[in-house]
């Protein structure tokens, strides 16, 4: 029997691990999403200068890579419990009610998740029948569109598979030192 569970235990770690490596990745292509906000908006700084024509689509692609690097940065920071937190009202709990407030809002953050999924689903497929695009861009919205709802789906599972932090939450007492 300890046997079986050392293998499933090694088996989840594993699992936990990949999808961890995997969300990584993702929270890197949400880091390159940011760092073509601050590109696109030089460029256009720069063309608005020197060339006196801005790009016209400047606002609607920095709001899409705004969006998409949130969603790709979410799943990694629900996992990893790196977003943020109310630590005053957790660090005054005792250690039982610590963990039911910890369940509970993992409870809370899965409903989320699966409230937001029933909304994009609709959202996406209305979009990709129509083949909606940008007023002024004309940049396609779907394959945009469609980060969130697979951003919301590994979010879910990442609320369901959350290990708790190796260390207490930061509170004034021990972020000080």
């Amino acid at each position: 029997m300890k046997a079986a569970e050392r293998v499933l235990q090694k088996m989840g770690n594993t699992l936990y691990e990949s999808l961890e490596s995997f969300l990584a990745a993702m929270a890197m292509l949400g880091a390159f999403s940011a760092s073509g906000i601050v590109l696109v908006i030089g460029v256009s700084v720069s063309m608005r200068y020197f060339a006196f024509a801005p790009f016209s689509f400047t606002e609607e692609l920095v709001g899409l890579l705004m969006t998409i690097s949130f969603f790709l940065a979410l799943p990694l920071a629900t996992l990893r419990s790196e977003h943020v937190q109310i630590s005053v009202f957790v660090a005054a709990l005792t250690e039982k009610n610590r963990s039911w407030a910890t369940k509970i809002s993992r409870i809370f953050g899965t409903t989320f998740c699966v409230w937001l999924l029933v909304l994009s689903i609709p959202w996406l497929d209305f979009a990709i029948d129509r083949k909606i695009k940008t007023e002024v861009g004309r940049l396609i919205m779907y394959p945009w569109m469609l980060v969130i709802p697979i951003s919301v789906i590994l979010t879910m599972i990442a609320f369901i598979l959350h290990r708790p932090p190796k260390k207490d939450p930061p509170s004034r007492s021990n972020s000080m030192s």
